[in-house]
């Protein structure tokens, strides 16, 4: 987004009145701006200047800031005319809420993400340093969340996702942030604990009156329920009955061959409007593009479910197999968020007389998003996977340039790339059976691998007279296998889905029991899975014995896998998972 000034584009139109107390001054007559061209959406008051968010979101300002409020940049702390505010390169979408703190300000974008600039002294900007930001920056913690409301008191900062998950960072003197520790500043974003079981609507600021009419504080408030929009009846010019009819009529009288008219006639008219809204998403469906099913069938091509973008040509399998994984979570967003519009106009139905054909266009329009967003989910998780195999080829080739080194050496450099590659699949988080056995085929692929190599090091031993042993390789396979069982145990996968912002939320304990339980059995069931193969991941030179320990290893610690949370849920009441130390 380059830097514009505003004064050389349109006319500015009448903006805003102020007036009131501004920094040392205090304006007694309204004072009109006039400085930004076209319509505002909201403004921040600094205490030297002025930041506009403008209809089309995107922000100017203008005044004199020191700590990089203005976001103009280390040139421009002294701006006396609106200039646009640059953000990165690759930023996409609009600005659609900013917030400002005591000297630092944030920027809430229409794809769910944030950005902050300014003062950075206690953190509050997020980005795990104390550097100011003369010009906006991406909160990266919050990357894999989709933020909906952002919110800046004095010197710290708040986010609130679509899943209810509340997270803070700054200043933290005398635990103000909330995060249940002392630590005085919080350099990135960290969930709120205390409300992991609760699913938060909306954050508000108030300011709180001080003892004897002194100046008070500020309380931040979540709201957990929130009470439904008034009805029309209710609003401002709303009204009960028909004008002109009294409100105390006779209810019978109202019941007569007109009403049941007028039924009909408002449930045709309902179905119309939502037609219209449902094509209209429709449309907007098939522009997203991705996720759309392959033209596998020349004989059934649909010209408008398969259309293309003009001087495009892309089919949907090239689209799936070459376009960045972030613009692909960018049409999984924009997909969720129709599902989200159909559900409420669903909602805003269900009690309608005559809708049932429209609930079920409804229904079947929410199904074809969500295959969409299935199938984009499952080609991400692919492509990943296939990006960790492009790595061990590009390790291998660096491996092998190395020929002045010993042979010896570069296995084990080969391998200690292999192993990381390795824990990297074993833990990339599948959605469905095509991607769970592309998975198993990768670590089984990659296991061997690493056994030729430790093969070929017991070879180079046997070689220079050292002492070797064959099936040495195969027991540090089960070893590793070993290890991983470790990995997915309960404690860890409750504590990923406690502070790593999986934002599952539970009605009971024992829905949380269930799941958990669940998780982690599929997850051991997956790495034993690969042994079950005996003639490909099996070694004939190491006893049935040790694969068969292996085995029960992985049934015992299913069989511990209740005992274990409930030992954990009993000594700290679901509130300090960190503090406890449950072995594996």
């Amino acid at each position: 987004m380059p830097e514009t000034n505003m004064t050389t584009a349109k006319t500015p139109e009448k903006n805003f009145w102020i007036w009131g107390t501004w920094g040392k001054r205090v304006i007694k007559v309204p004072f009109l701006t006039q400085k930004v061209p076209g319509k505002i959406r909201d403004v921040i008051i600094g205490h030297t200047f002025i930041i506009a968010l403008n209809e089309e979101g995107s922000l100017v300002s203008w005044g004199e800031d020191k700590a990089g409020c203005l976001g103009l940049g280390t040139d421009y702390t002294n701006c006396p005319e609106p200039r646009k505010i640059p953000f990165p390169t690759d930023f996409t979408g609009k600005v659609i809420d900013i917030q400002y703190g005591k000297h630092h300000v944030l920027a809430l974008t229409n794809f769910g993400k944030v950005y902050a600039w300014g003062d950075n002294a206690n953190g509050q900007l997020g980005v795990n340093d104390v550097q100011t930001r003369y010009e906006p920056v991406f909160v990266e913690e919050l990357r894999p969340y989709t933020v909906t409301q952002i919110l800046a008191v004095d010197s710290m900062s708040y986010a609130l996702t679509n899943h209810g998950a509340v997270y803070a960072w700054g200043e933290n003197k005398d635990g103000s942030l909330a995060l249940e520790h002392d630590k005085p500043r919080v350099l990135k974003p960290e969930p709120m604990m205390r409300m992991k079981d609760t699913l938060v609507k909306k954050l508000q600021v108030k300011e709180c009156g001080g003892a004897s009419g002194s100046k008070g504080g500020k309380t931040v408030i979540a709201f957990v329920e929130l009470a439904d929009p008034l009805p029309p009846k209710d609003q401002i010019g709303g009204y009960e009955a028909p004008l002109g009819e009294s409100r105390e009529r006779n209810s019978d009288a109202v019941l007569s061959d007109d009403a049941a008219e007028t039924d009909i006639f408002e449930g045709v008219d309902l179905m119309r409007r939502v037609m219209d809204n449902t094509q209209d998403w429709w449309t907007h469906m098939l522009d997203v593009r991705h996720g759309s099913p392959y033209d596998d069938n020349p004989t059934q091509y649909d010209d408008l479910a398969d259309r293309q973008a003009p001087g495009d040509g892309c089919t949907a399998l090239q689209l799936d197999t070459f376009v960045s994984l972030d613009i692909l979570e960018r049409a999984s967003y924009e997909l969720d968020m129709l599902v989200q519009s159909a559900k409420a106009q669903l909602l805003e139905i269900r009690n309608k007389k005559g809708t049932k054909n429209v609930k079920f266009m409804l229904s079947m329009f929410m199904d074809d998003c969500k295959l969409r967003k299935e199938k984009i989910r499952r080609t991400v998780a692919a492509r990943q996977l296939m990006d960790h195999k492009k790595a061990i080829n590009q390790a291998n080739f660096l491996a092998g340039d190395l020929q002045s080194q010993d042979d010896h050496l570069r296995l084990s450099q080969a391998n200690s790339q292999l192993t990381r590659t390795l824990q990297r699949v074993r833990n990339l988080k599948t959605y469905d059976v095509f991607t769970r056995a592309l998975q198993d085929s990768l670590i089984e692929c990659i296991e061997c691998k690493l056994q030729v190599h430790e093969t070929q090091i017991e070879c180079l031993k046997a070689r220079r007279g050292e002492p070797s042993d064959p099936a040495l390789p195969a027991l540090r396979t089960i070893k590793e296998r070993w290890g991983a069982l470790k990995h997915f145990s309960i404690y860890n996968l409750f504590q990923e889905c406690s502070l790593r912002g999986q934002n599952v939320t539970f009605s009971s304990d024992d829905e949380m029991l269930a799941f958990l339980v669940q998780s982690s059995d599929a997850k051991i069931d997956q790495i034993i899975q690969v042994g079950r193969d005996k003639m490909v991941s099996q070694d004939l030179l190491v006893p049935n014995l040790c694969y068969d320990l292996l085995m029960e290893n992985a049934e015992l610690r299913k069989m511990c896998n209740t005992y274990q949370l409930k030992v954990l849920l009993m000594r700290e009441g679901k509130e300090k998972p960190g503090g406890l130390a449950i072995s594996n």
